[in-house]
C-alpha cells in the first residue's frame, strides 16, 4: 500500500515514527557517546548534536504535515480518525508518565548512595521523553487502525 492510497492520519503516523526513530537515534548516539551523563552537562558539542537531532524531528514533522496537507491545508479526518487520535493520545500519556517514573526511579535506585544525580540525565529524561511521546502516539495511532480493519 503506498502513501497516496492511506488516510492523512495513517501517512502522517507512518511518517513520524520513521522521522522520530530517526532523530532519537541521533540524539541516544550524541548523549551515550563520549561519556554518557556524566560528560554531556559540559560537552558543547554533544548538546549540540542532541539538540540538533531533535530540532530535525521537528522540522521534518512540520514538513510531514506541510506535505500531506489536502486542499485549502484542512486536515481530512473522519470520526473513526479523530477517535483513534484520542485513544492514541490517552494511551500515550500513560505510556510516557510511566516511563518517566520508571527512569527517574532507577536514576534513585543507582545513585542513591552517592546522593546525586548527574545533571546530564535531565537532559535525557526530557528529550527521551518527547521522542517517546511521539513514536508512541504513532505507533498506536498504527496499530489501532489496523486493529480496526484500517481504511489504508
Amino acid at each position: 500500500m503506498s502513501f497516496s492510497e492511506m488516510s492523512q492520519t495513517r501517512t502522517r503516523a507512518w511518517c513520524l515514527v520513521v522521522i522520530w526513530s530517526l532523530a532519537g537515534a541521533g540524539f541516544f548516539l550524541a548523549f551515550f557517546s563520549g561519556g554518557g551523563a556524566a560528560e554531556f552537562d559540559t560537552d558543547s558539542t554533544r548538546h549540540l548534536l542532541g539538540a540538533a537531532a531533535i530540532g530535525l524531528g521537528f522540522l521534518g514533522q512540520w514538513a510531514t504535515v506541510w506535505f500531506t496537507r489536502k486542499r485549502g491545508g484542512a486536515i481530512v479526518a473522519d470520526e473513526r480518525d479523530t477517535q483513534i487520535v484520542a485513544r492514541a493520545g490517552q494511551a500515550t500519556l500513560i505510556i510516557v508518565l510511566i516511563a518517566i517514573f520508571s527512569i527517574t526511579l532507577a536514576l534513585w535506585t543507582v545513585h542513591e548512595e552517592a546522593g546525586t544525580v548527574h545533571v546530564g540525565w535531565l537532559w535525557f529524561i526530557a528529550y527521551a521523553a518527547v521522542i517517546l511521546a511521539v513514536v508512541t502516539h504513532s505507533v498506536i495511532i498504527l496499530v489501532l487502525d489496523g486493529a480496526g480493519g484500517g481504511r489504508g
